[in-house]
């Protein structure tokens, strides 16, 4: 069987939506700052590992409350601590309700689904808008069960309407196919567009050159937030020099420039490019990726355009011997290869899901876990708390893309996916959450249009795998050897303290 079948056949998990971390972590990281003064750990050390242990335990929680499985043959609702809803797609009945707001009688009841296996053993769930929790609602079998809020209650609706021939649930005008859409209009930059003929390019002089650069460098600074970018220059002049500001914003504008520079190579839509105090930046695409070679090689351009730009200072060490341009090649060195790191969400991270996931999604869930926890390891052992930072957004990232991709499993398992367009999505969320025309609505088509991409992403092959793998160990060898030598010629002035 091959991979692209094996992932059709893969199980969708519908979990309920993870509930608010922030007091969690707030309550965590007191904790942990509490514990550490007792223990004399470093405050901001143990204020994280406490912030960190409460993250893992509301995920695990969340991990074993209730979910749906929905494979090819049926639905199976597992944890709670009871047993729940099992029934083949031919056996499985739904049915629509409305639930009440407990002490709230003025607050409009909540819409919810309900599915019920031969047995009377009932699901019901939402997309619940507004705080709180509704009260539990009776099922098939007489039985009060909780109203369960599930972000993919459209998705499984559609899924359960495809399975069970339930078209009636949605209006007459829904229950044809929605009209096929125009092809998209190929993008200059896109590598599936038509290329001029060798030597049919007329030939630019010297001032053409500096025009075509003058409007790549326009274009590249209207891409970027100059707000944030001011923010960002004042805040690292404040703390260490202007000199030291402008070095690594310049560094960090390449780097996140290349990462732009790839996503519109391959057709992927870019919001813009944001510079975050004492974070760095980071370029945002309003698009997900199509293919696992899409994703590892906008990963990989960062670091590649950050590591060619750093030759500028070292080539003019080379000239001077000016140990300053040293100390700055060294800086910029550094932070490509920091990058580079297989932590979720930094570029070695990614690429290292590209990789692991054309393999497996388990292999890559596996992987990403691995990552996180090397980077607490690395965090608690040398006390880098920019690694902590980023291990808390690899952690939140995670999440997010594990429901992303039962999403997009669970639009793999319909067995008429062009039956049903934006029209009916709205439609079925509106049956069971907030109502059409919410403010909440554009996002999540948005959202979906997303999971529909990356469902349909196409895995690399052995031999792209070997190719991605062997220039990202590549570079990261060569930005190691080049930080150690650079930091030598340098005075010995280590680059490291600035993860501190």
């Amino acid at each position: 069987m091959s991979r692209t079948a094996a992932k059709a056949s893969e199980p969708a998990v519908f979990r309920a939506a993870p509930p608010p971390f922030g007091l969690a972590l707030l309550a965590g990281a007191a904790g942990g700052a509490l514990v550490g003064l007792l223990a004399q750990v470093p405050p901001l050390a143990a204020a994280a590992m406490g912030a960190a242990a409460a993250a893992i335990a509301v995920g695990i929680r969340h991990a074993s409350a209730h979910r749906l499985v929905a494979t090819e043959r049926g639905v199976a609702v597992k944890g709670g601590g009871a047993p729940g809803l099992e029934a083949p797609w031919q056996e499985l009945r739904l049915g629509f309700g409305q639930a009440r707001w407990p002490n709230q009688p003025a607050r409009p009841p909540q819409r919810y689904a309900i599915l019920a296996d031969a047995r009377g053993r009932s699901f019901a769930f939402a997309d619940l808008f507004g705080p709180g929790t509704p009260e539990p609602v009776p099922g098939l079998d007489g039985r009060l069960v909780p109203v369960v809020d599930l972000r993919d209650a459209p998705l499984l609706l559609a899924l359960v309407v495809e399975r069970t021939g339930a078209w009636h649930v949605l209006p007459p005008e829904l229950q044809a196919p929605p009209l096929s859409e125009p092809a998209p209009e190929v993008r200059p930059e896109d590598p599936q567009a038509p290329r001029p003929r060798a030597g049919s390019t007329p030939r630019v002089g010297l001032l053409g050159v500096l025009a075509k650069l003058g409007g790549a460098l326009a274009k590249a600074l209207k891409t970027a937030n100059i707000g944030w970018a001011v923010a960002s220059f004042a805040a690292y002049g404040f703390l260490f020099t202007w000199r030291f500001a402008v070095a690594l914003l310049l560094q960090l504008f390449v780097h996140e420039y290349g990462h732009v520079h790839a996503m519109r190579r391959t057709g992927m839509r870019v919001r813009g490019m944001y510079f975050i105090p004492f974070l760095g930046a980071v370029a945002v695409t309003e698009d997900a990726f199509t293919s696992r070679r899409q994703q590892a090689y906008v990963a990989l351009n960062g670091p590649v355009w950050g590591s060619a730009f750093a030759l500028v200072p070292a080539a003019l060490f080379l000239l001077t011997r000016d140990p300053e341009y040293a100390r700055v090649a060294s800086w910029w060195a550094l932070l490509n290869l920091f990058n580079l790191l297989p932590i979720l969400p930094l570029d070695g991270g990614r690429i290292l899901q590209a990789l692991a996931y054309s393999f497996s999604s388990t292999l890559g869930v596996a992987l990403t876990v691995l990552g996180l926890a090397g980077a607490v390891a690395l965090a608690v052992r040398f006390g880098y708390g920019l690694v902590w930072l980023v291990a808390l957004l690899g952690m939140a990232e995670l999440l997010s893309e594990s429901q992303a991709r039962a999403g997009g499993r669970a639009l793999r398992l319909l067995p008429e996916p062009a039956r049903l367009g934006p029209d009916q999505y709205r439609f079925l969320r509106a049956v069971a959450g907030p109502p059409l025309g919410s403010p909440s609505e554009e996002h999540y088509l948005r959202y979906l249009a997303r999971v529909e991409k990356a469902s349909r992403a196409a895995p690399l092959s052995a031999g792209e795998m070997v190719g991605w793998g062997t220039a990202y160990a590549g570079l990261a060898l060569l930005l190691l050897g080049a930080v150690h030598f650079l930091t030598l010629a340098a005075g010995g002035a280590g680059p490291a303290q600035l993860l501190r």
